[in-house]
């Protein structure tokens, strides 16, 4: 179990001693993502993610900050969700120090650079551009504009052309102040450092992080109670689909049933939806399943790619899957093996310091503690079918499906999907 301390400035800091590695990873999460923004300033939570890698404090360019730490062998990477925004590093443990002082400097005192925000502006907008161009990935946001419309669950975390392109550097600013200072800052460690060493450097290296209060994130709206389709026409190879599928929160009572049952649906080649969309009628190479939680949401998806013609029989087969888990259940033998499939993945998931170090502050900022593996692993093994066939006639057999489709596709195809989705 990993050490907790708050600083009088209320940083929380974890730290897990692990001495038989020879890394550490840090992190530095940040209670504060892309449902904080509002429509105008879609994108500016990784806007300003972009932003602190191109400048700040002692480092105070780019290639400086890279430099810093893949000079001594070292992985420098940030991501922002739409919760939390999280930078890390990991290094040799002997670069602790060095490691701790980049983050430190980022998170405390980025430059913004009006002529590199510029230039880090024109970047973001390839970026988005190439999510469109990719269906395979297109059709994911397709679903989420589906499902949420207009709330920031809508868009894809980027935002959207236009509001990147009007996102004045003050708004930027502005957000930061928001949400980066004490109040929203875990500090996360993993790895061969003893808490005695690592939390006294932690507090000297963050001493400048103002206090605050944490900002309040944009309510989750209801999902439309009716089947929706949305058919995005495309001239491409294949027809790439993701089926909709409500979900549940990470405090939902049913959270580790649900994630049993998407392991069951779609979590690997002995999955059902592997085993009878590809496996058995050769219809997608790839086809798969996955789970989102949010404070107070979630949202379930099935997603494959398929060769055009093979599109409704997909849709009609993976819906037949879904109807067929709720009719029937699960068996015995899936109850046991999606079990052990969660155990076994949790545990090998924690074989890497940045993957302990990730968990750890994942877990405190969302049930103010850090579980322990024991825990969890008790509570996967507390699952019974009834609590699986709860669940999935909780989420499955309601009226709440909604389909995103890109590919080769014209309008007249919308009514023959929709008539499909809703049968």
């Amino acid at each position: 179990m990993p050490y907790l301390h708050t600083t009088r400035n209320g940083i929380r800091i974890l730290v897990e001693e692990l001495p038989h590695t020879h890394s550490i990873a840090i992190g530095c999460f940040i209670d504060i993502g892309a449902r904080y923004e509002t429509a105008e300033i879609a994108g500016a939570a990784h806007f300003i993610e972009h932003m602190l890698f191109k400048g700040a404090g002692a480092y105070p360019t780019a290639h400086a900050i890279s430099l810093a730490i893949e000079g001594v062998g070292g992985y420098l990477n940030a991501s922002t969700g739409y919760e939390t925004t999280a930078f890390y590093a990991k290094v040799a443990a002997i670069h602790f120090n060095r490691a701790l002082h980049v983050l430190s400097e980022m998170v405390q005192r980025p430059l913004f650079d009006a002529h590199e925000l510029e230039k880090e502006r024109r970047v973001i907008i390839e970026e988005i551009r190439g999510i469109q161009d990719n269906p395979t990935e297109l059709v994911h946001e397709l679903l989420q504009q589906t499902m949420w419309g207009d709330h920031p669950f809508g868009r894809d975390i980027a935002g959207r052309i236009d509001t990147v392109s009007a996102i004045a550097r003050h708004e930027l600013l502005q957000f930061f102040a928001k949400g980066y200072h004490a109040g929203t800052l875990v500090i996360s460690v993993a790895g061969n450092i003893m808490a005695e060493q690592a939390i006294p450097a932690i507090e000297q290296a963050f001493a400048d992080v103002p206090a605050g209060q944490r900002p309040i994130a944009l309510p989750a709206p209801s999902l439309p109670i009716e089947h929706r389709l949305n058919l995005l026409p495309r001239d491409i190879e294949q027809g790439n689909f993701c089926l909709g599928l409500p979900g549940v929160s990470y405090h939902d009572p049913d959270r580790r049933a649900v994630q049993a049952l998407d392991a069951l649906l779609g979590g690997g080649m002995s999955s059902r939806l592997f085993q009878t969309i590809r496996e058995e009628h050769g219809l997608s190479y790839n086809i798969g399943s996955y789970h989102n939680e949010f404070a107070d949401t979630g949202m379930w998806v099935i997603y494959a790619g398929v060769e055009p013609d093979a599109l409704r029989d997909a849709v009609a087969m993976t819906r037949a899957i879904i109807r067929d888990v709720v009719e029937h259940g699960p068996t015995d033998q899936e109850l046991t093996t999606v079990k052990e499939q969660l155990k076994g993945s949790l545990l090998l998931s924690l074989e890497d310091t940045w993957a302990i170090a990730s968990r750890n502050a994942t877990s405190l900022l969302r049930y103010q503690t850090v579980p322990s593996v024991e825990q969890i692993i008790a509570e996967i093994d507390a699952l019974t079918l009834a609590d699986l066939q709860r669940a999935a006639h909780r989420l499955l057999s309601t009226n709440q499906q909604w389909l995103a489709v890109v590919g080769p596709y014209a309008e007249d195809d919308e009514a023959d999907l929709q008539a499909l989705l809703e049968g």
